[in-house]
This record gives C-alpha cells, sequence and structure tokens, in this order.
C-alpha cells in the first residue's frame, strides 16, 4: 500500500512534490507553529533555531499549537540562525535519533590533529556529500514556503537572541521570562552527558569543517538560499 502521507504523488499522467509534506513522517509538517491567543501573531517553527525553548515559553503564555497557512494575513514572528551552526546541531540530533552509537565514537577524545583522517576512514564525507537528512538539518528557506517576507518580524539566533525575543514579546503585549528558561535549556553538563557529548560532537564538527575546505564549500553552496536570506532582511534588536 502506497503512505497516504507520501508527498510525491503521480496523478493525471504528471509528478507532484507536495514539500508541505516532505518531513512530516519524521514529525514536522512545514507550516506548523504556535499562535498567540488573540489571534494577532505567529510563530514559526524552523527546526533548531532554539525552537523547543521558545514553544515552551509560549506555551506558559497561552499561545497554541497550529499551522499558518490557515492565517495569511497574520503577523509572523520568524527565528533564523547561521547555516552551518545550525547543520552542526542539526546532525547531532539526526545521528542522535537515527544512528545512536556513532554518538560516543565521535565524542571519544581523540587528537584533533588527526580527525580529518579518522574522519574520512568513517565516512563522515557521505554526511557532507548529502547535508540534509531530516527537518532538522533542512535548509531554512523551506520553512518559509508561501510566506509574505513583509508579515515577517526577523530574530536571529547569536548572542542577544534571548534578550531581543523576550523583548519583541514584551513590546506585542506578552509578558514574559524567555532569558531565564532559555538559560535553562542552554547546552552544557557534566562528563558523559548529552549535554556534554554535545559540545564535544560540536566542537569536533567545526574543527572539521574549518580545517577541510571541500566540506565547508559543500555546505556553503548547499545553504545559498539561507546566506542570501539572512543577508536580505532586517533582524529585530541589536544586530
Amino acid at each position: 500500500m502506497i503512505p497516504n502521507k507520501d508527498f510525491i504523488k503521480i496523478e493525471n499522467n504528471a509528478i507532484t512534490v507536495q514539500n508541505q509534506e516532505l518531513w512530516t513522517g519524521r514529525g514536522h509538517t512545514f507550516g506548523d507553529g504556535m499562535i498567540s491567543s488573540d489571534k494577532k501573531y505567529f510563530y514559526l517553527s524552523i527546526s533548531k533555531n532554539s525552537s523547543s525553548s521558545i514553544k515552551t515559553n509560549l506555551l506558559e503564555i497561552g499561545w497554541e499549537y497550529d499551522n499558518v497557512k490557515y492565517y495569511p494575513d497574520i503577523q509572523i514572528i520568524v527565528v533564523l540562525r547561521d547555516p552551518i551552526d545550525r547543520w552542526i546541531s542539526g546532525i547531532y540530533e539526526y545521528l542522535l535519533m537515527y544512528h545512536l552509537d556513532t554518538i560516543d565514537l565521535l565524542c571519544e577524545p581523540y587528537n584533533y590533529d588527526m580527525w580529518l583522517l579518522i574522519g574520512e576512514k568513517l565516512g563522515l564525507s557521505l554526511l557532507f556529500d548529502r547535508v540534509t537528512f531530516d527537518d532538522h538539518t533542512e535548509r531554512q528557506c523551506m520553512f518559509l514556503q508561501n510566506i509574505k517576507f513583509d508579515q515577517c518580524t526577523w530574530l536571529f539566533v547569536d548572542d542577544n537572541f534571548s534578550q531581543n525575543f523576550e523583548e519583541l514579546l514584551n513590546n506585542i503585549g506578552y509578558s514574559n521570562t524567555f532569558t531565564d528558561s532559555d538559560k535553562e535549556n542552554s547546552s552544557g553538563g557534566q562528563k558523559g552527558t548529552l549535554g556534554y557529548k554535545k559540545n564535544l560532537f560540536k566542537n569536533l564538527f567545526r574543527y572539521i569543517i574549518d580545517n577541510n575546505t571541500k566540506h565547508a564549500t559543500q555546505l556553503k553552496n548547499w545553504f545559498w538560499c539561507d546566506y542570501k536570506l539572512i543577508n536580505s532582511v532586517k533582524f529585530y534588536g541589536s544586530r
């Protein structure tokens, strides 16, 4: 039987790719997010862009899960992130969910000078060849399908993000303490914990990318649209 949520359809002698359905099987439908109780604002969820912390905070102040496709004229809050930083975080999440044994291997305290060679032996090049494996590693532009930019307020994940997000919510009438809750959810932990391994993993992949021109170019070429988007919009706050 053909799955009824398959995003590829063949009908009337034509093939149609339903991008909205692309990662539904892995828990994300494009356009998902949260709507304010007064139905004036919508937060568009983009995986790995502080979305878990944001949704937890918005639930606490009365926002509800919904999809932006039902609100064509609503004001939309969009959070973007540096494409490579986001991909490193996303590929960790992907391996954690589907290749758990790999995480322990990659987080061993090897000499970083050997990792370019070790990485090739482990087949890490395959990750850079494909780049996108799920919604966590998907290009950010894909999440903005059919959305008009002039409806959006843009925020960027940087050192000032928590403060900017909290300030924005306060300015539109939603008192919150996002800065405090975001600190509680930040990565970290003692040796052997997932937070500890996540930091080691991020440092390792950043090292590999910084020292392998081919891999860095592969990522930058694939995420060209995200870089173009980030450079073309004005971000809320100090950035």
